[in-house]
Parts: C-alpha cells; structure tokens; sequence
C-alpha cells in the first residue's frame, strides 16, 4: 500500500473517516451559501484507480467521497422542506 493510505484497525473506521464528513458538509454549506450546487457521492470508488489518474489525485492520497460542484440552473434551486423542530427533536426522552 502507498505511503499515505493506512488501512483503519479492524473497528476504527471512525478513527480514519471521522472527520470527512463534517469538511465535506461545511464545503457543501459554504457552496449552497454561494448559489453553487453540490451532490455526495462515493460510486467513483471501485474506479480510484482511474480517477486519481483523471484528476491528477497522487497515488498516495486515499479518497473517500467526490462532491461535484456546479451554479445550478432554473428555478429549483430553493431552501429544502424542513419538519418543525419539535417534531424531530427529543430531549430526555424519546
């Protein structure tokens, strides 16, 4: 395995991966703020190999999820329906 991509402890995904998620949602959130458009995906991973090669990404650089980025177009682009919070919060008890 290239230097760089460390395989995770049987159990300790979270050690590797915890934080991705909260970089990628604070990029989609800067993004959606800016009027650009961003979709998660993580499909591109069977094909690593290939897309490391396509985007230049070096061999030792592990990816974890691909957000393509773009202005989007027409009308749709609007808030997304939210439940109110009280039907989707519970404090001290379910």
């Amino acid at each position: 395995m290239p230097r760089g991509r460390r395989r995770p402890a049987a159990g300790n995904q979270a050690g590797l991966w915890g934080s991705l998620l909260p970089a990628a949602w604070s990029f989609q959130l800067a993004a959606r703020a800016r009027g650009l458009g961003t979709a998660w995906t993580t499909l591109h991973l069977a094909y690593e190999k290939e897309i490391s090669e396509l985007l230049g990404i070096p061999a030792n650089v592990r990816q974890g999820v691909l957000l393509p980025t773009a202005f989007y177009t027409g009308e749709t682009f609007r808030p997304a329906p939210r439940e109110p919070l009280d039907a989707v919060l519970h404090a001290d008890a379910w």
